[in-house]
């Protein structure tokens, strides 16, 4: 064994080869366990001082197998090559004969001698003999240089009679003869070999070899001289090191981070996006970069999104945190990513974070990281995050939306071709790749290099005909295989730790187990040399790949997987209490009809944990595994689902799942009524805890069950100000949009209230509903004010959803006021703010407004196709009104082109779902199409529009149709209501419609009740206001499209 390692010469030997050579191709049934028995034997004699739990420095564990690893000295072999390789490199001959002396002296005869009948002893012998022959040839041509031509016919005397075919020592032992008076012998040495060339190999000596022969017979002074050393006989020196499988076949790829790197150095920060499936090589190139950053002087750190369920929230940048030095609990992901950003600006820092797999980061993670993106962009630094586009959820759309404007580059990672193939085959074991079985084995991976490695390692084990017998299933079939190879206590471990996540914990695996540390390690160890799992940290295991953990994961019966679930859950119980997350996950997983009650506390926990960090479709899901938790029990408790819906209602509302949430919130109100639970009743009413942009009625009409509910809560005298003030919030969005009176003095009271009662958290409700309302016309003058004090409170409660919405007040604001430029700063702040949903729906608002943007610049073609793109995007996201956005871009459109017939039948459409909602546009196409008497009978019924965030785009298209059929009391009457609003564009208060100057509206009724003058005015402000808004823009560019 230990001869066999240092055949390798500090190399890596896979254990499949090892077996084969160690038992000369017939192995025993358990081999692989032999083999680990004869290390651990090994180590306790090689290293018997070494402590538990620390790893080999001798024989030392490196996937796919062992390597020895000594200082050269230490080992004979290695000792002699160096020793030879120095002396065939110095440069004077005095140094060339001691290094070379000091090497032949430690020949003791034929190397490997016990084991050279072997294939492995019989090459490596041969190799270091042809080295011993070249270090005696060396040192004599040595001694010929330094005069000393007696020492070169004694040693070269034997060396040349052994080999008579080495041309080149019988050149210099002919030379020595001759310069020490020996002619005659010089000659005959020379005949010698020219017989033995002719009869053994049927060839003439050299030509090296016939000149010296004529020039000894013609005594040439030039004989007396050193011969000068042959060009070809120079070496490069062979390097003992450490091997790690390289990277293979993605130069090109590495060259592009290569560049951002530079790019960061010289510009800031650099956002990098590597794309591929499994197995791509997504993590491996992203490894190879770093190690190359870190060479290079940079601080590296990586953060690792997991696989499973149980991990904490934003837990890659509490990893991040950690690897920079900064041990201190950071509480919150966005505490952990305020201490990574100031590392990220300290002067000099240049930075590298790595965050893998960010198709499975949580909600919290992705704001961290637009957060970084956004404020540290002067720093040198790149952000590195790889994902499987085939699993890229909507917040990381958004993510990357959210950061288009920041500089940065994507790659895609595909396939590899025959060559970067062939190399992966040859590492992993594969000696002869010829073009048959590269064919096979591209055709059947793909080029995928995790599956490549994978079936290579089968065909080193099994033979190419492997790869034609695996079944179709691939990869998993693969690992199967491989894994069944393993001694079936390492498969045992390899299931506990597969219940525990990507990464396990040695100790807490350990109590899982019930075993001791030395047993666990040793039931790893073969399963470490076959790449199977890996070494983080000395206390730490992670598989190699999510595959191999899924591939365990699934080969366990569900009865055992349960009761395994319940051991991790007792395990991390007393290892981690603090981490509710996994706690939950294990107790959920492991749950019975006899134990869902106990289980319940954790999830529960875990639930309001992940709502504390901000981690809401965590909280959602643990919510719901609660609700099936209440279930299962076998003896439930009647109160304790009312329990479960009502925490779970905010956090369904912030995911966006609206529809889901209402649902949710009037189950909540029903069963606390059901139970008579006065208490319960209040905080369900008021559970609706998230920040509202949107409508959360999914009626048109005024939910009766929940109004009443809220008006009956309202009426207790017990009630704290705090609670008032939700029930009067809870009030106004039932009553927004149905009764504007009401819903107005609702908000007002619940303003008041929530001011007095001093509670932030009420204040932010109630705040966030007044200026719900202030989007119409009759609270403008306060829209500031409101959102300046949401946002000082967002801020003192350190809620970013709430901080959002204060900034998108402040965008209504400024687009009300046509201050574009400030409506561009708080639509950017609101987006940075907004996480999940959220985060979607700010996108959503942001790219609508560019769109009205380009549509005012006179692109037209560019808005109507923006408005389209969002209206699809929204709809792919699932949000109802998506289809009414493009409708409502081509409405702008045809305002700027003063026709709206061709809208006619989508605005009839909607008018018949909605009636109402968009009338008195889809009467100017009417008209505008020639269809008098249909947009009469229309404008017959039609009442004022709600002061909501559409009254004034609505009235201006109210006042155009009073103008055009001659209705002048409404005309009048619409005309005193529009004066306030001269000099505006209408629709752009909303964000998202445009009806045109409001102006153009007043002149059209000015027109019609006979006021020339004004009319002519009207019109003169309404054009000079387009060419204004028009000219700035244009100056600008077009936006960026998200």
């Amino acid at each position: 064994m230990i001869a066999r390692l240092a055949a390798a010469a500090g190399r890596v030997v896979s254990t499949d080869l090892l077996i084969d050579d160690l038992w000369a191709g017939q192995p025993p049934p358990k081999a692989l366990a032999g083999l680990q028995v004869h290390v651990s034997n090994l180590r306790r004699v090689l290293e018997p001082a070494r402590a538990p739990r620390t790893p080999a420095t001798v024989i030392v564990s490196a996937p796919p197998g062992y390597a020895l690893r000594l200082p050269p000295e230490s080992v004979d072999a290695w000792h002699f090559e160096r020793l030879v390789v120095e002396g065939l490199h110095a440069s004077d001959p005095p140094t060339r004969i001691a290094l070379l002396s000091r090497a032949l002296d430690l020949w003791a005869g034929v190397p490997y001698h016990e084991s050279v009948d072997a294939d492995w002893a019989r090459i490596e012998s041969e190799r270091l003999a042809e080295l011993h022959s070249t270090a005696l040839e060396t040192r004599a041509h040595a001694y010929l240089d330094d005069g000393k031509p007696a020492l070169v016919v004694d040693e070269l005397g034997r060396h040349a009679t052994r080999n008579p075919g080495r041309e080149h020592g019988v050149r210099l032992l002919a030379l020595a003869l001759y310069r020490t008076g020996r002619q005659a012998d010089s000659l005959e040495t020379l005949r010698r070999t020219r017989a033995y060339l002719a009869d053994e190999l049927g060839v003439d000596p050299s030509a090296e070899l016939q000149g010296l022969e004529r020039d000894i017979l013609r005594q040439e002074p030039s004989l007396t001289m050193a011969p000068a050393t042959p060009a070809d006989r120079a070496f490069a020196t062979p390097e003992i090191r450490w091997d790690e499988a390289p990277l293979t076949g993605r130069g090109d790829e590495l060259d592009a981070l290569r560049l951002a790197a530079r790019q960061a150095a010289q510009e800031g920060l650099h956002v990098v996006w590597i794309g591929g499936d499994a197995g791509e090589g997504k993590s491996t190139l992203a490894q190879a970069f770093a190690d190359e950053a870190a060479g290079s002087g940079w601080q590296v750190a990586w953060g690792r999104c997991p696989e499973v369920d149980g991990a904490p929230p934003g837990w890659p940048w509490l990893a991040v945190l950690r690897q920079f030095g900064d041990d201190e609990d950071a509480g919150t992901p966005f505490e952990a990513g305020r201490r990574t950003e100031a590392r990220l600006i300290a002067a000099g820092a240049r930075t590298l974070i790595v965050l893998d797999d960010v198709h499975r980061a949580d909600e919290p993670t992705l704001q961290v990281l637009r957060h970084l993106a956004a404020t540290a962009r002067k720093s040198t630094s790149v952000l590195l995050c790889t994902f499987r586009p085939s699993e890229a959820t909507a917040d990381l759309r958004a993510t990357w939306a959210a950061t288009a404007g920041i500089p940065g580059s994507r790659l895609m990672l595909r396939g590899l071709g025959r060559e970067g193939a062939a190399a992966i085959a040859r590492q992993s074991g594969v000696s002869d790749v010829d073009d048959a079985l590269l064919t096979d084995l591209i055709d059947r991976t793909g080029g995928n290099p995790l599956f490549i490695r994978e079936y290579s390692r089968l065909i080193a084990s099994e033979g190419s005909g492997a790869i034609r017998t695996t079944v179709p299933d691939g990869v998993r079939d693969v690992l199967g295989r491989r894994i069944s190879r393993l001694p079936e206590k390492t498969v045992v471990e390899l299931r506990r730790a597969a219940v525990l996540g990507r990464e396990a914990d040695l100790a807490v695996l350990a109590a899982i187990g019930q075993t001791d540390d030395d047993a666990l390690l040793d039931s790893l160890e073969p399963a470490l040399l076959t790449g199977i799992i890996v070494e983080p940290t000395p206390d730490r295991v992670r598989f190699s790949h999510d595959l191999v953990r899924e591939t365990l994961y699934d080969s366990v019966p569900r009865m055992r997987r349960r009761r395994m679930h319940a051991s991790a859950l007792a395990a991390l119980a007393t290892h981690s209490p603090a981490d509710s997350a996994a706690l939950a996950h294990h107790a959920f997983e492991s749950a019975t009809p006899g134990t869902a009650a106990d289980a319940l506390r954790y999830v529960r926990a875990g639930a309001h944990d992940a709502e504390a960090q901000s981690s809401y479709r965590e909280a959602l899901a643990l919510w719901k595994s609660a609700e099936s938790l209440c279930e299962m029990a076998t003896d439930p408790d009647p109160g304790e689902l009312v329990e479960i819906l009502i925490p779970r209602v905010g956090v369904q509302a912030r995911t966006g799942d609206v529809i889901g949430a209402r649902e949710t919130y009037r189950r909540a109100i029903g069963l606390a009524q059901q139970r008579a639970d006065p208490d319960a009743l209040l905080r369900a009413l008021v559970s609706w805890h998230a920040p509202v942009v949107w409508t959360i009625r999914v009626e048109p009409d005024a939910d009766a069950f929940v109004l009443d509910a809220i008006d009956a809560a309202a009426g207790r005298p017990d009630l704290t100000g705090a609670d008032r003030a939700r029930l009067l919030s809870a009030r106004v969005f039932e009553l927004e949009g149905v009764d504007d009176e009401q819903s107005l003095a609702a908000a007002l009271d619940a303003r008041r209230v929530a001011r007095e009662s001093g509670d932030n958290r009420a204040l932010m409700r109630a705040l966030n509903a007044f200026g719900y309302i202030a989007f119409g016309p009759d609270l403008a003058d306060e829209r500031i004010a409101n959102a300046e004090e949401l946002r000082a409170a967002a801020r003192a409660e350190g809620d970013e959803g709430f901080l959002s919405v204060a900034y998108f007040q402040r965008f209504l604001a400024a687009t009300a006021e046509t201050d574009l430029e400030r409506a561009y700063e708080n639509a950017e702040l609101a987006t940075r703010h907004a996480a999940g949903h959220q985060l979607t729906q700010m996108l959503g608002v942001v790219a609508v407004f560019e769109a009205m943007v380009e549509l005012m610049a006179g692109r037209l073609e560019s808005a109507e196709q923006r408005f389209t793109a969002v209206s699809t995007a929204m709809h792919e996201q699932g949000v109802a009104s998506a289809q009414w956005i493009a409708t409502i871009g081509r409405l702008g459109v045809g305002v700027v082109r003063g026709d709206l017939s061709a809208l006619a039948g989508e605005l009839g459409a909607i008018e018949s779902m909605r009636p109402h909602a968009i009338r008195f546009p889809l009467i100017l196409a009417l008209l505008d199409g020639g269809e008098v008497s249909a947009a009469t009978d229309l404008w017959a019924s039609s009442t004022p529009y709600p002061r909501d965030y559409y009254w004034l785009g609505m009235t201006t298209f109210r006042a155009r149709v009073a103008a055009r059929l001659g209705d002048v009391e409404v005309a009048r009457r619409v005309y005193e209501e529009l004066l306030p609003f001269a000099g505006r564009i209408a629709g752009l208060d909303s964000g998202s419609l445009y009806a045109g100057p409001v102006d153009a509206a007043l002149a059209d009724v000015a027109e019609l009740l006979g006021d020339v003058d004004a009319a002519t005015r009207w019109r003169a402000a309404a054009s000079d206001l387009v060419t204004l808004v028009s000219e700035r823009l244009r100056e600008r560019g077009p936006t960026a499209s998200r």
